[in-house]
C-alpha cells in the first residue's frame, strides 16, 4: 500500500506535458520560426485518384529544433463546409482529417504515420516491410487545431524520442547543396481528407494503396539530434471485483532510455499488461482460432522490427505472453498470467537493425510462469532488405520447449515490389519435431488505375507457430491473386464518379493431395458526386475438402457454395452516417441464408456521437464440427447487436458507454458422418443456444500525452443451454446482467515524465 500512496504522489505532482519545445502549440503559428520553414503546397488528388491539382489548396510548413519536428497544415476551406465531429483516439472519424507520415531512415523500412482531426481526434499507427499497417502503435506527440473564416489550421509537435533512428552524416556529405553537413536524409508524406468532397489529397504524388508507397515518399534534409533521453511510465491501478468480493492494487513503472538515437532499452518492472479497452466480441464456431490485436504499451512501444506476419500467420504473437496458464483446464484457477519483468533493446543504422525482447510470467498457482526470448536483425540496402527473427518459448508445466525462426526478404524497383518469408519451428515435448514454411508475394503497379497481387503459400503439416506466434493453419498449399481496377467516367455530369472493380482467386491443397475448396470473388464500388457507395459482390466457393472442419477427425469433401453481397453506405459528411448490407449465402450442403446488417452513426453535436450495428442471419443449413469429430447441420438464427456513445465532456476527458451481445439459436440438428462426402446419420442431435454480453463505462482523462487516468466499469456474462424450450433473448439478458462472469470497477493512472 505504500507503494501505491507514493505513485499516486507523484503523478498527482506531475499533472502536466513533459514535452518541452520551442514553439508553443495552439494552432496559431505566429512564432517567427514559422516564417523561415519549409513549405509544401503541391498536393495531387489521390482519391478519385485523377493526380489532378485539387480545387482547394493546402499548403504545409516544417521546421524542427532539438527537441522536435514541426509541422504546421493551413488548409483552405469554406466554413460551412467543415466537419469537426470528435472522435476518440485510434477510431473511425467522420471529421476533416490530416495526416504526416515519416520515414525516420529514408531507406522505405519503416514509417510512422500521425493523424489530426478537425474534431480535436487523433490517430497513429506504423507501416513496416510490405505495407503491413499496425494501428495499435502509441506515441508520445501533441497537436492544437484552429480555425478562421478561410483555412483551419493544425499544428503538430512530434519528438525526437518518439523512435530509435540512424544518424546518417555520410550521405549528407554526399550532397553538393548541403552547407550544414551535420544534416541526415528522411522521408515525408502528407494527406489531407475533405469529407464533404469525399476526396483526399496527397503530397508527394503516392497513397498508402501503392505498390511502392513506402519508397516513393519525398526526401528532405534535417538536423537530428544524437543526444541521450529518458522518459519513465509509472502506473498504479485499483481494481474492484464484485463477484469475488477482493480488491486487487498494482503499481510499477516502464523505462524507456535512448543512451543515443540509434538506441532504445525498454525495461518493465511489475508492468502495466491490463487492458483498459475490451476485446470486441467475436462468435467462432470454427477450428481457426480468433486473432486479437494487443493495446498494452510495452508491446506496442516501437514493436515493428518484430513483425514477421502475413493474413495466415504471425511469427511473433504478444498476446502469448501473459495469457492463459499451463494450469489444467479444469482448474477454476486457470486464469490470465501476471507478467513479472519485461526488457526490450533495439539498435539502428544505415545497413543493420537489431532488436531482442525478453518476458518473464510470473508463477500463477498450480502451474509454472512461461519464459519468452524473441531475437531480430534486419540489414537493408537502397532496393531492398533481409533479416531474420528468432523466437524460443519454455513452458515448464507440459515440459514443452519451442524454437521458432523466420526470415524475411523483400526488392522493389519501379512499380514492382517483391517479399518473401521463409519459417522455421522446432517443438521439443517428448519427442522433437521440426516444420517449415514459406510465403512470396508480389506486387504490380501497372498505372494509376490498375495494380495486382501475387502470393503464394506453403505450410507443412508439423509446423507450428502458435506456443508465441499466431498460425491459422498448417498443411497448406496456396495459390493467391488480387486485381483491382479504378475506373473514372470521363462526363463530370455523371451520378457515378468512380468504379473500383476488384477479382479474388485462390486454389488449395493439403499435403494429402486432396484439392481443398478453391475460393473467388467478383465485386464493385461504385462513388457517386455525393461520396455515397454502392457495393455488390460475388463470393464463390468450389466444391473441394474441409480438412479442419471436423476438428482432426478426417476431411469432409463438401459441395460449391455461393455468397452474394449487396451494400450502401451514405456519405459522411451528413449528421448521419449509415450503412446497410444484404447477403444471400450458404454456409452448409444445399440450403440458403439470409442476413442484413445495418450501422449508424450519429452526431447530437460536434463532441458526442452516437455508433450502434444490427445483425441478423437466418440460415436454413448450417454446418459446423465439434471436438469429437461429429458434423451437425442446424436450422439456426444470429442476432447481434452494438452500442457505443462516445461523449467528449472537456478538452482531454471523454466518456465512452459501449455494450456488445450477441445470440446463436439452433435448432433441428442433423447429425453427418464425416467419411468423405457427408451422409446423414440417426443421431438425436439436441438444440442450444449460446450468448455472449460485454458492457463497459469508461472515464479517461488524457492530461499530457501518453498520460491518462481511467475509470471504468465492465460487466460481462456469458450464456448457453440445451434442450427443446430454449430462453427467449429478454430472459437471456436479463440473466446475462443480473448474474455476470465479470463484474469490475477498474481505477488506472499511467503518466509520462
Amino acid at each position: 500500500m505504500q507503494q501505491l500512496k507514493i505513485i499516486l504522489m507523484v503523478c498527482c505532482l506531475s499533472l502536466a506535458s513533459t514535452l518541452q519545445a520551442s514553439i508553443s502549440l495552439d494552432g496559431k503559428l505566429d512564432e517567427s520560426e514559422w516564417k523561415n520553414a519549409r513549405s509544401f503546397s503541391d498536393f495531387v488528388k489521390t482519391s478519385p485518384d485523377t493526380g489532378e491539382k485539387p480545387e482547394v489548396g493546402t499548403l504545409v510548413k516544417m521546421t524542427s529544433d532539438k527537441e522536435g519536428l514541426y509541422f504546421a497544415f493551413i488548409n483552405q476551406q469554406s466554413v460551412e463546409s467543415r466537419s469537426r465531429k470528435y472522435s476518440a483516439k485510434d477510431q473511425f472519424t467522420s471529421a476533416d482529417f490530416i495526416s504526416v507520415t515519416i520515414d525516420f531512415s529514408a531507406q522505405g523500412d519503416t514509417l510512422y504515420e500521425f493523424v489530426v482531426t478537425l474534431g480535436n481526434g487523433s490517430m497513429d499507427g506504423v507501416y513496416s516491410r510490405g505495407s503491413q499497417f499496425d494501428g495499435d502503435w502509441e506515441g508520445a506527440w501533441d497537436f492544437k487545431v484552429s480555425e478562421d473564416d478561410k483555412n483551419w489550421t493544425a499544428e503538430i509537435f512530434i519528438p525526437w524520442t518518439i523512435a530509435p533512428f540512424p544518424i546518417d552524416k555520410t550521405n549528407s556529405q554526399q550532397n553538393q547543396n548541403q552547407l550544414n553537413k551535420d544534416l541526415s536524409k528522411m522521408g515525408i508524406y502528407f494527406g489531407r481528407y475533405f469529407i464533404e468532397k469525399g476526396e483526399s489529397y496527397s503530397f508527394p504524388d503516392t497513397s498508402p494503396s501503392k505498390a511502392n508507397y513506402m519508397q516513393s515518399l519525398h526526401q528532405v534534409w534535417v538536423n537530428k539530434p544524437s543526444g541521450s533521453a529518458l522518459q519513465i511510465f509509472p502506473y498504479a491501478s485499483l481494481k474492484q471485483d464484485f463477484n469475488y468480493q477482493e480488491v486487487e492494487y498494482r503499481v510499477g513503472a516502464d523505462f524507456l532510455w535512448k543512451p543515443t538515437a540509434d538506441q532504445q532499452i525498454t525495461v518493465a518492472i511489475n508492468p502495466d499488461f491490463g487492458q483498459a479497452e475490451s476485446d470486441e466480441l467475436v462468435a467462432n464456431f470454427s477450428a481457426v482460432e480468433t486473432l486479437y490485436s494487443d493495446k498494452r504499451a510495452f508491446f506496442t512501444e516501437n514493436q515493428s522490427l518484430f513483425d514477421i506476419k502475413s493474413d495466415t500467420f504471425e511469427l511473433l504473437n504478444t498476446r502469448r505472453m501473459g495469457g492463459s496458464s499451463d494450469a489444467e483446464i479444469s482448474s477454476q484457477d486457470n486464469q490470465p498470467t501476471d507478467i513479472a519483468a519485461a526488457i526490450k533493446y533495439l539498435n539502428t543504422s544505415n545497413s543493420l537493425d537489431f532488436g531482442v525482447m525478453a518476458v518473464l510470467e510470473d508463477d500463477p498457482k498450480d502451474a509454472s510462469g512461461k519464459h519468452f526470448l524473441s531475437s531480430r536483425w534486419l540489414v537493408k540496402g537502397e532496393k531492398g532488405y533481409v533479416g531474420q527473427l528468432i523466437n524460443w518459448v519454455d513452458r515448464p508445466t507440459i515440459e514443452r520447449e519451442v524454437l521458432t525462426s523466420g526470415i524475411d526478404f523483400g526488392y522493389w524497383q519501379d512499380n514492382l515490389n517483391f517479399s518473401g518469408k521463409l519459417l522455421y519451428s522446432k517443438t521439443e515435448q517428448q519427442r522433437a519435431a521440426e516444420g517449415f514454411g514459406s510465403f512470396v508475394k508480389l506486387k504490380y503497379q501497372a498505372n494509376r488505375e490498375w495494380r495486382s497481387d501475387f502470393s503464394l503459400l506453403w505450410l507443412d503439416e508439423k509446423l507450428e507457430l502458435n506456443d508465441m506466434g499466431y498460425l491459422a493453419r498448417n498443411d497448406l498449399k496456396q495459390l493467391n491473386v488480387v486485381s483491382e481496377y479504378l475506373f473514372l467516367p470521363e462526363n463530370d455530369d455523371s451520378y457515378f464518379r468512380e468504379f473500383n472493380w476488384s477479382v479474388d482467386g485462390s486454389v488449395s491443397t493439403n499435403k494429402k493431395g486432396e484439392n481443398l475448396a478453391d475460393r473467388m470473388s467478383l465485386g464493385v464500388t461504385a462513388k457517386t458526386q455525393q461520396s455515397a457507395s454502392y457495393i455488390a459482390q460475388l463470393n464463390y466457393i468450389s466444391s473441394g475438402y474441409d480438412d479442419l472442419i471436423s476438428r482432426g477427425f478426417g476431411s469432409v469433401e463438401l459441395p460449391g457454395r455461393q455468397d452474394w453481397l449487396l451494400g450502401y453506405s451514405s456519405p459522411f459528411s451528413g449528421q448521419t452516417y449509415y450503412q446497410i448490407n444484404y447477403h444471400h449465402l450458404q454456409e452448409g450442403l444445399k440450403d440458403w441464408a439470409d442476413s442484413i446488417e445495418f450501422s449508424m452513426n450519429y452526431s447530437f453535436n460536434d463532441t458526442t456521437m452516437l455508433s450502434t450495428s444490427l445483425l441478423q442471419l437466418d440460415s436454413d443449413d448450417w454446418l459446423i464440427g465439434n471436438d469429437a469429430g461429429q458434423l451437425t447441420s442446424y436450422q439456426r438464427k444470429f442476432d447481434q447487436l452494438s452500442f457505443n456513445l462516445l461523449w467528449l465532456l472537456a478538452e482531454g476527458q471523454e466518456l465512452s458507454i459501449k455494450s456488445q451481445w450477441y445470440a446463436v439459436e439452433a435448432e433441428n440438428g442433423k447429425a453427418y458422418n464425416y467419411y468423405s462426402e457427408p451422409t446423414q446419420a440417426n443421431n438425436l442431435i439436441q438444440n442450444f443456444k449460446q450468448s455472449q454480453l460485454s458492457m463497459q463505462l469508461r472515464y479517461r482523462y488524457r492530461f499530457a500525452p501518453l498520460s491518462d487516468i481511467y475509470l471504468v466499469y465492465v460487466r460481462n456474462g456469458g450464456f448457453y443451454q440445451e434442450g427443446e424450450d430454449l430462453f427467449g433473448n429478454r430472459d437471456i439478458l436479463n440473466q446475462q446482467f443480473d448474474d455476470p462472469d465479470d463484474h469490475q470497477l477498474l481505477f488506472k493512472i499511467r503518466m509520462m515524465f
